[in-house]
């Protein structure tokens, strides 16, 4: 088990805690974007987990044999919920629907609240109290919403930003059973995992999920490709897709597009102008957050509608999913 005496808040400048072999599953524990702290509905968020010192970071796990330029495959196998309980909250000036330093306005700061939500007996969904007694309830989702590698010419990046390296995306497909594509910019890739979600919708609108600890079973592969990726791949038993990170929000949907359209282009042997189209009448966008200081955007296209016998990075999806 890969378990930290102490996290790190940024991807980069790290030396690695850990060093795992290619295809030889391992384990690791994440805490949750408020490094465990958070554990009552009177906490102060803001206190007890001050920027920039949230969503922990497990990590840098250095990967054998990943070299600059490498395309590091991260298959997420299993997350368990270290806890019986997540917590979400709302913060003053942050989140979608708040005054922030990259869209100001003029209204009046939110105030603070912190909720508490319970697993239910099977784990298959979560439950806290409104203000007036209500029960409100979620869809217990697991994920990784940060997770990424070191990013490239040695740059240093805060934990709650998402980009090309991965980082802070908050997509709530990148959990047990999909594989997460990721160009490595140094030697040894350098992985770091960590703020686990329990529960999400697109956008992370408040600016938290249900945040969550894990122990999680994870095993990686190093892809000797001639194809350089420019932003991180996703795939799952019936999906591809390619996530974009800037704002504003068009432009990573752009990002996103641009990207899948040249992926789909290569695996299919259609020219440039068929994929657009392909991908135009079977795309799926995602939204994983709109409260950083970038946007994440994750096109999808179904595999059904590539056709039949496609070979997506000779299979190393399949290849890592029978390991568990």
């Amino acid at each position: 088990m890969i378990d930290p005496a102490n996290y790190v808040f940024q991807f980069g400048g790290n030396d690695p805690i850990a060093k795992v072999q290619v295809k030889t599953p391992f384990t690791v524990y994440t805490e949750d974007a408020f490094s465990g702290k958070l554990v009552s509905i009177d906490g102060k968020p803001r206190q007890l987990a001050p920027f920039p010192n949230v969503n922990p970071l497990t990590g840098p796990i250095e990967i054998e044999g990943a070299s600059n330029g490498d395309i590091v495959a991260v298959h997420i196998l299993e997350m368990i919920p270290g806890r019986d309980w997540g917590v979400s909250t709302i913060s003053p000036n942050f989140g979608l629907l708040s005054s922030n330093p990259l869209s100001p306005n003029l209204q009046s700061e939110q105030k603070e609240y912190v909720w508490i939500w319970n697993f239910n007996n099977k784990r298959s969904s979560l439950v806290t109290q409104s203000s007036n007694g209500i029960s409100m309830t979620a869809k217990y989702t697991p994920f990784f919403g940060t997770i990424g590698v070191a990013p490239s010419y040695g740059e240093i990046r805060l934990g709650v930003v998402p980009g090309d390296f991965g980082g802070n995306l908050d997509l709530a497909d990148v959990g047990p059973g999909v594989t997460l594509y990721l160009r490595s910019n140094i030697e040894g890739a350098h992985l770091y995992l960590g703020d686990g979600h329990y529960a999400q919708g697109d956008g992370e609108i408040t600016g938290t999920a249900i945040e969550g600890s894990f122990n999680s079973s994870v095993i990686v592969d190093v892809l000797k490709s001639e194809e350089l990726i420019s932003w991180p791949r996703f795939e799952s038993d019936s999906h591809i897709g390619v996530v974009g990170c800037t704002r504003p929000l068009d432009d990573a949907v752009k990002i996103s597009v641009t990207e899948l359209v040249d992926w789909v282009a290569r695996i299919t042997d259609l020219n440039q102008a068929d994929s657009h189209q392909l991908v135009s009448q079977n795309c799926t966008l995602r939204i994983g957050n709109m409260v950083n200081p970038q946007f994440s955007v994750m096109c999808l296209i179904p595999k059904t509608a590539l056709g039949d016998h496609i070979s997506i990075y000779s299979n190393v999806h399949q290849t890592l999913s029978i390991k568990k």
